[in-house]
């Protein structure tokens, strides 16, 4: 084999792997496809670059490793696995400072492990096992069965007293409504987690419950049931005002599907893309389109209002004006050094007057221009007429 192969070089930098483990408990852990995907970023940052008596690797350092994750993506993704309790994010400086911890996963999945195997001794650390004994093995294999059982008819019994405590309260018909229609899509009785996000949905968003109906339809018939997507499927049909079912059907296809067929990173829904794309009437949906505004965001580091400005200026100069236009008017800002609202009002205040000035004196020139002399010319006949 050739010395120079490229082949050992390729092993030589390793496999991005993730723990098998986490495949199997992700149903538990609450966690997605793209969530994986950012563990897996984590474990492979973590291999190439501390030992193990050093624990955590920063969040620069998986950009590093894996450049195809943007802080604005993976800034989202950590935020979302730290409420889920899966991992660390410490330090109180920079972004790319901060440090990523994995004990807080690590310690979910001993739990997991210790209650789904008899042979684990039930303590907090997985360095002291102990193998018990057969006939104890298969009674505390009962005990579970049993402890499972008990906590499924608890879970029923307090689902059944919080739809009745939620039906019985005077205006709470559309609750019932509601939760009717989701125990008949899914087969159950309503969960407490599935309650508390209807009553939110209801509550806090203010969403009808003839618009649920429809939303809690197009999640079912993608197989969306977890309350906490759905939650956040119903915070940004609010937040951008999406009220009508053709809306809703817009946004499924734009969004959600694309996410489901395994595009979720790079087809996330941006709400500064969507504000953007209203505004100026661009369609933002393309990946390289969306590319260019994050140029202008975090490559340029131009602020959205400073983007939503120079796209104001584009469609009242332009008539089929687009991304080349902004394109061009964020880039002489970046040259001026132009980064706030105000600077933009003052440079185009001090654009109007040169150009009032240059026409004004156009016009002055213009009128100054020396007078055309005309000569007399009187013929010789006219002295003959004059001495007679």
């Amino acid at each position: 084999m050739n010395q120079h192969s490229a082949f050992l070089e390729l092993c030589r930098w390793g496999y991005a792997n993730v723990p098998g483990i986490i495949l199997h408990y992700s149903k538990e852990l609450d966690i997605e496809v793209e969530d994986i995907g950012i563990l897996t970023a984590i474990f492979y940052t973590f291999e190439r670059s501390k030992p193990l008596f050093q624990l955590g690797v920063e969040v620069g350092q998986v950009i590093q490793a894996c450049p195809a994750l943007s802080k604005n993506k993976l800034s989202r993704r950590l935020a979302h696995l730290t409420r889920l309790e899966i991992i660390g994010l410490t330090g109180s400086s920079g972004f790319s400072d901060k440090v990523i911890t994995l004990e807080p996963l690590m310690e979910k999945l001993e739990r997991f492990l210790i209650r789904d195997h008899a042979a684990l001794h039930q303590k907090p650390s997985l360095s002291n096992l102990q193998i018990l004994q057969p006939e104890k093995e298969t009674e505390l294999q009962d005990y579970r069965t049993q402890i499972e059982q008990l906590e499924l008819k608890l879970e029923e019994e307090r689902s059944r007293k919080l739809l009745a405590e939620m039906t019985s309260q005077p205006g709470n018909g559309n609750f019932k409504k509601v939760a009717d229609f989701i125990a008949s899509k899914t087969g159950n009785l309503l969960s407490l987690k599935m309650s508390s996000e209807l009553k939110k949905w209801m509550d806090e968003l203010q969403l009808t419950p003839e618009f649920l109906l429809c939303m809690l339809e197009l999640c079912f018939e993608r197989s969306i049931f977890a309350p906490g997507e759905i939650t956040r499927i119903a915070k940004d049909l609010k937040e951008y005002s999406i009220s009508t079912l053709d809306g809703l059907e817009s946004y499924f296809t734009k969004y959600v599907d694309i996410e489901k067929n395994g595009s979720r990173i790079t087809s996330q829904f941006d709400p500064d893309i969507a504000a953007f794309g209203s505004f100026t009437g661009i369609e933002m949906t393309a990946e390289a389109r969306k590319k260019v505004y994050y140029k202008w965001r975090y490559d340029w580091g131009f602020a959205h209002t400073m983007i939503m400005k120079a796209g104001e200026i584009m469609c009242q100069r332009t008539r089929n004006g687009g991304l080349e236009y902004i394109d061009s008017v964020l880039h002489n800002w970046m040259a001026k050094e132009i980064r706030q609202i105000e600077q933009v009002e003052k440079e185009l205040r001090e654009f109007k007057s040169r150009s009032k000035g240059e026409k004004a004196s156009a016009g002055v020139k213009k009128d100054k221009q020396a007078p055309v002399e005309y000569e007399l010319f009187l013929p010789p006949a006219s002295k003959e007429i004059k001495s007679v």
